[in-house]
């Protein structure tokens, strides 16, 4: 039987081939993306609805470019970011600090779990009020409301990825000497957990986007308060823009940490 042998013209070919099949198969992703605009255009320019109730897609590019050319979208998205990055810090901080000892400690699992478990159906919303009377408008408030999101998402996370750690592994450090808490949850318990925890991070990422828009909503200025005020304007157009950015950002966010993910479990 012959063999086919890979010539230097049949790998140069075959590398052609492999690129022009990679183009494609990124513009074939493009098609849904262009009907999408092409078919939202159309409607817009139709006359079958007003233009402020399906604003196209050049009318949303104008507004961009107003928003950012005014500064208040920068203003509005860095206030934004403020209160996002205060609240995460927050939320995941204590969320896989009560995670990790409520999954450690059975006294502490006993004692705290069902005022935790009482907590965690109220959504952060419904605790606006309380943090307007508490902390009045400003960065602390908002900052507070995604911090409750964040929270219950990573302590659920923390405490099944403790609980869910192999006997075997514990016993092993107690072999190789290793009998401290502190050692074991540090050399041991952690690393086996993270999967779990980072796993937690990821979606708390998301739900503070979602907390954010909520919380700002009610004066406290940043993305959501601008698509408030524009959508009482009936300036749907700024509103989407603001969307748009809400969505790109937190893709952005996503991806960054998926790569931060990748490295951090490379051991998996």
């Amino acid at each position: 039987m012959a063999v086919a042998l890979r010539t230097p013209a049949r790998e140069q070919t075959y590398r052609e081939l492999s690129s022009v099949r990679t183009h494609l198969s990124r513009a074939a992703a493009l098609i849904p993306f262009v009907a999408f605009l092409a078919v939202w255009q159309i409607v817009a320019s139709s006359g079958l609805t007003p233009p402020y109730l399906v604003p196209s897609p050049l009318a949303v590019v104008h507004a961009f470019a107003a928003e950012l050319a005014s500064g208040r979208l920068l203003l509005n998205l860095g206030l934004s970011l403020e209160h996002y990055v205060l609240g995460l810090a927050w939320g995941i901080s204590w969320g896989i600090l009560f995670g990790l000892a409520l999954a450690w400690f059975p006294w502490a699992d006993r004692t705290l779990e069902p005022f935790v478990d009482a907590f965690r159906p109220i959504p952060p919303v419904a605790w606006i009020p309380f943090v307007i009377l508490w902390l009045g408008i400003r960065t602390e408030s908002a900052a507070f409301i995604i911090s409750i999101a964040a929270f219950y998402t990573c302590f659920r996370n923390t405490y099944a990825g403790v609980k869910g750690v192999d006997r075997v592994l514990i016993e092993a450090a107690h072999t190789l000497g290793e009998n401290s808490s502190v050692g074991l949850v540090r050399r041991v318990v952690l690393p086996a957990a993270l999967p779990s925890i980072l796993t937690g991070i990821r979606v708390s990422l998301g739900l503070g986007w979602m907390s954010l828009v909520a919380a700002e909503i009610f004066g406290i200025q940043g993305l959501g308060l601008r698509m408030v005020e524009a959508g009482g304007m009936l300036a749907m157009d700024v509103v989407i823009v603001y969307m748009i950015v809400i969505g790109v950002v937190s893709l952005a966010t996503d991806w960054a940490f998926t790569w931060i993910e990748a490295r951090l479990l490379r051991w998996k």
